[in-house]
């Protein structure tokens, strides 16, 4: 005799549960402010990591319809590749580039100063290899801890 002492709940009773559990947490949503880098709506972003697939993730976030955003920083381990990034980005979104010579960081520890650019509630897209990101995070949870 294995009888659980846990009475198993009707399909009914699940499908309620679950349902308040939703509307509480759709009313939740509705009662938190929503919180915007520097009391204002612009969404500054660091691009860290600016070969093809960190090109695509900045036109991709870029692109976005829910707010204004704007690429602030860039950094890279090699030249060329931010260089090329920038130019691409430049064609393809102009109106939300605004990283000027001295926010364009070179080297492999670029991205801390490219981060330094960004105030909290800001974004960084890390498009770096798998490799160097577990160095990034470790340093930044040090760094703002």
């Amino acid at each position: 005799m294995n009888e659980s002492q846990y009475p198993l709940s009707s399909r009914r009773e699940f499908l309620k549960t679950t349902g308040r559990i939703a509307a509480v947490s759709v009313l939740a949503e509705a009662a938190i402010p929503h919180v915007h880098a520097s009391g204002s709506d612009l969404i500054q972003v660091a691009l860290i990591g600016c070969g093809g697939r960190g090109s695509g993730a900045a036109v991709n976030a870029l692109n976005t319809r829910s707010g204004p955003i704007k690429l602030v920083a860039m950094a890279d381990a090699y030249e060329h590749r931010l260089r090329n990034s920038y130019e691409s980005l430049s064609k393809s979104v102009e109106a939300e580039m605004a990283v000027p010579e001295d926010r364009r960081f070179i080297g492999f520890d670029a991205y801390k100063q490219a981060m330094d650019c960004l105030k909290p509630g800001d974004v960084a897209i890390f498009a770096t290899p798998p490799a160097f990101r577990w160095v990034h995070y470790f340093d930044n949870v040090r760094f703002h801890a």
